[in-house]
């Protein structure tokens, strides 16, 4: 398709990039942190922004004006949290415990920055055969709220602002599995117990995917990207999880979810693309998550085995995007910022041939992140992303 003539709106360069077209220039995104986003509208000179909301990572969702500073093409909607359901009882501790009945207590962090830390686990010290998955408090993906005001604010954002829009909706699966039962015992779990982790895995996406396709069919054809949740899949120099188990044990759970976003988006909103978020060495499972109908990963760290860019393009640059690049472990945090423009470049030239590539940091912008080192990164793709690159 020719775009000689084309108004280039962020939502079109960013549906043209994920077509594997060429777009005027490379699109941008990112994820950033509270501590992060607050720090960087003052640096940008922006005014106070009151209540803003952040998730239980302290991710925020940048507002319309530092997306017009920068330059972002994209931004996302969410599911609501259902003011009429009863939250579960605090412990005699007074830990407070979430949906799936996980406690969790604030800390702080040595950047200033604080975090949710899981602190409570309820199935930690109790052997598989004692767990009762069927008369477990789950939480209900069916109760009225979820999608309260989400049609409204995706058309809303969709015809006002002409940005590409991503909707998260359901949650990740092995997360909750690892909450539920302590990471560690979870992992032996995959090993020791493969009938049961697959019965668990299998109830929690059962929630998943419901919330997925309840919020799909709310924002509707307003979608350009759909984000899977996140499935952390890698370390920094290996899988996390054997060959054997991911076959015999992950897959099967992870392949029947994005095979059913595929399905709700072909219904509701054909268009978007099925983008799943998983860190580190992930490059064993590329070609199971491709064929399970995943066109996007986010967030490629390249500093990862394996993950090196340019081999991730060449050998599956045809068949999948890419969203991130940027090192956020190494580069964003702690070099000036030439040095992030020289590394932006270098995603850009890596992963932005022929289009496919939708440039931003390889994970949530930190509150150890400079804000001068965010701009760096901001405006060398926006003026040097131009094609060809």
């Amino acid at each position: 398709m020719s775009y000689a003539m084309v108004n280039w709106t962020s939502r079109r360069r960013v549906e043209a990039a994920l077509q594997h077209e060429i777009p005027d220039r490379v699109p941008l995104d990112f994820a950033i942190t509270l501590h992060a986003y607050l720090r960087l509208r003052q640096y940008l000179g922006l005014p106070d922004e009151h209540n803003v909301q952040a998730d239980r990572f302290f991710e925020v969702r940048p507002a319309l004006d530092v997306i017009a500073a920068l330059g972002i093409d994209m931004t996302f909607v969410r599911l609501r949290k259902p003011a009429n359901v009863t939250p579960r009882p605090p412990l005699a501790d007074g830990t407070q415990l979430d949906e799936w009945g996980v406690g969790r207590k604030l800390v702080d962090l040595p950047s200033g920055a604080k975090l949710f830390e899981v602190t409570y686990r309820p199935w930690k010290d109790l052997h598989p055969n004692e767990i009762d998955l069927d008369g477990y408090e789950w939480p209900d993906p069916h109760a009225p709220g979820f999608t309260d005001g989400l049609a409204e604010e995706a058309q809303r954002l969709h015809h006002d602002t002409g940005l590409a829009l991503m909707g998260r909706f359901g949650g990740p699966i092995l997360e909750i599995g690892g909450y539920l039962r302590g990471f560690e015992q979870w992992l032996m779990d995959l090993v020791k117990y493969p009938e049961f982790s697959r019965r668990l895995l299998h109830r929690i996406a059962d929630i998943q995917i419901a919330l997925d396709e309840a919020g799909i069919r709310e924002a509707g054809e307003t979608l350009s990207v759909f984000k899977v949740s996140g499935e952390d899949l890698g370390m920094q120099d290996r899988p996390l999880f054997s060959m054997k188990v991911w076959k015999e044990v992950l897959y099967p759970v992870l392949d029947r979810r994005w095979r059913a976003a595929r399905a709700a988006l072909d219904r509701y909103a054909p268009r978007a693309k099925v983008m799943l978020h998983s860190d580190g060495a992930i490059r064993p499972f590329l070609p199971a998550i491709i064929a399970s109908g995943v066109e996007l990963i986010d967030p490629v760290q390249g500093v990862c085995r394996g993950m090196e860019l340019e081999d991730l393009k060449r050998d599956f640059g045809d068949r999948l995007s890419f969203h991130g690049g940027v090192d956020t472990q190494y580069i964003l945090p702690f070099k000036a910022p030439d040095e992030v423009r020289a590394e932006t470049r270098r995603v850009i030239r890596a992963l932005g041939s022929q289009g496919g590539l939708i440039a931003g940091p390889s994970h949530f912008i930190q509150a150890d992140v400079p804000p001068e080192n965010i701009v760096a990164l901001c405006q060398t793709v926006v003026a040097e992303g131009k094609y060809p690159v």
